[in-house]
């Protein structure tokens, strides 16, 4: 059965939702409200300078890997240019209707049809389709904490949405509020220019550079390391802390005074698999230098031309950036959504159904959006063409309970980050409901494919090894093309490491089973 789909948003995601609901043959038409594709990344909407915290490889779509390229972090154009490529590539942008926006989107209690209220050119068009995509992002409405005096404060006052240009704040002194990617940025630059640049923070963020440091081959990206692998994702968080701790001693002991800056502070915010994570060390440097003055604690107030701080401290101030993220925004839907993670699989209203989903508000604490929102999208397709379908409303309440309940377990310092997951298992969830999760080898079946797809980085053209659509022979090319990221003596203390993990769950069960306790019960019944 083909559908008529609305997709709206021709971001990231709404790109990935618009070239997998087409492969299965649906009738999609998108809306965006700009005059270009990229959301966040398309003309005019972010700073010039900007260079992505998510490497090629893992910003990609799972059937279009740029694997004629080196690893490497594009700038906000080359990875415009590759959005680019790849519209054009599949024959996307027919599909797509710009400078539209959608004003409204409700579901008709008759036939259960959507109508779609569009503007374009000051003109409104009511349109109806059997299902609804919402891609619109979380970049929609910034999000100013309310803090004491703001109202009284002279200076200007701006959200790092805005921001474009440091020469603005040449000579000014200013406050930069908050620790995210866009952040790091920002305050750098305007460091370079300002009189005095301070930057707020509540706590000591947990900071990841691009690069892996202390490597040989200074190849691999951070999204490429261990932390992407499967088989280290399977692993107890005790590994992991073994890991970074180990790391961190050695940033500390740094004679670089970036790094052991870097060291310090890390080890101040607690483990790293506990929280979300800057994957933008560019501050460190202005920080060591002395151009830009932190202050962690937070703020108590603000007056006419003053910030105090709750450390006690007062700093005169011009102007102030506040880099606080978004607040999730749907104007066009009557239906108020606090947290994503409300939704089944960080999709679907239960009540509701599928006919109305939200891809790529999934938000990775390692990997990139795009990967999660294409296989976001490949279930949907599958679903709509009828192939699946969605689980009882009281079994997917009981997903969301549990999951909501994990995730916030799992990101227990910063619990509130919007739809914070773990890539790796997210990414093997969706999968197995697509019904593209590859299958691992044995060591003596395949040892070279076990070790790209268990050791190796997590790429998401594993999931295009089989399963709906697949690309087996280019995928497997493309995986076993990339290097090892571990040494073997380490591949083969991994793998022993998770045969004795296996058998240490096992052991306590056969004791219970062959102790005298448990042959009485079992006499006992019988």
């Amino acid at each position: 059965m083909k559908k008529s789909i609305a997709v709206i948003g021709a971001g990231l995601s709404g790109i990935a939702a618009i070239k997998q609901l087409s492969d299965e043959g649906h009738n999609v038409q998108c809306f965006e409200k700009l005059s270009d594709l990229g959301g966040v990344f398309s003309l005019n909407e972010t700073y010039e300078n900007l260079h992505l915290t998510i490497s090629n490889y893992f910003m990609a779509y799972s059937d279009f890997i740029p694997s004629n390229e080196r690893l490497k972090f594009w700038s906000k154009e080359e990875y415009r240019k590759y959005l680019l490529s790849y519209v054009e590539k599949f024959k996307l942008f027919e599909k797509i209707t710009f400078n539209t926006e959608v004003v409204s989107i409700k579901q008709t209690s008759e036939d259960a049809l959507w109508t779609v209220e569009v503007s374009r050119s000051g003109r409104s068009k009511i349109l109806e389709f059997d299902a609804v995509v919402v891609c619109s992002g979380h970049f929609q409405r910034e999000k100013i904490p309310e803090i004491p005096g703001l109202n009284f404060f002279r200076g200007s006052v701006t959200h790092s949405k805005s921001y474009r240009d440091k020469s603005f704040f040449s000579d000014k002194r200013v406050l930069c509020i908050g620790m995210g990617e866009s952040s790091a940025d920002i305050t750098s630059e305007i460091s370079s220019v300002a009189k005095k640049c301070i930057l707020s923070l509540r706590r000591y963020p947990a900071v990841a550079p691009r690069y892996m440091p202390f490597q040989e081959d200074s190849y691999f990206t951070i999204d490429t390391s261990w932390t992407t692998s499967r088989i280290i994702n399977r692993l107890p968080h005790r590994f992991h802390a073994g890991i970074t701790k180990s790391l961190f001693s050695r940033y500390v002991k740094s004679l670089n005074p970036d790094l052991r800056l870097r060291g310090q502070w890390l080890l101040k915010a607690g483990p790293s698999y506990n929280q979300t994570i800057t994957k933008n060390e560019r501050l460190f440097k202005p920080i060591a230098d002395g151009y830009v003055i932190p202050n962690i604690g937070g703020i108590e107030r603000f007056k006419e031309n003053k910030v105090v701080f709750k450390n006690g401290i007062e700093e005169e101030i011009d102007a102030i950036v506040f880099c606080t993220g978004y607040k999730l925004e749907f104007p066009f839907f009557d239906r108020s959504i606090d947290n994503i993670r409300d939704l089944y699989k960080q999709i679907f209203i239960p009540e509701v159904g599928d006919s109305l989903a939200f891809v790529g508000f999934a938000r990775p604490q390692q990997g990139g959006i795009p990967a999660i929102a294409e296989m976001q999208s490949r279930y949907l397709a599958k679903l709509y063409s009828g192939k699946s379908s969605l689980p009882p409303i009281s079994e997917q309440k009981n997903v969301i309970k549990h999951d909501t309940e994990h995730w916030r377990r799992e990101y227990k310092i910063t619990p509130d980050v919007a739809s914070l997951v773990n890539y790796c298992h997210y990414m093997d969830s969706m999968a197995k409901l697509v019904g593209c999760m590859p299958r691992i080898p044995s060591a003596l079946e395949n040892f070279r494919l076990r070790v790209k797809l268990l050791h190796g980085p997590q790429f998401s053209a594993q999931y295009r090894i089989s399963g709906p659509h697949s690309n087996t022979e280019e995928s497997r090319n493309f995986l076993l093309g990339f290097p090892n990221i571990f040494s073997w003596k380490r591949i083969l203390y991994l793998e022993l490491g998770t045969a004795f993990c296996k058998l240490a769950s096992f052991i306590p069960r056969f004791r219970l089973r062959f102790s005298p306790e448990y042959k009485i019960k079992r006499s006992a019944a019988t």
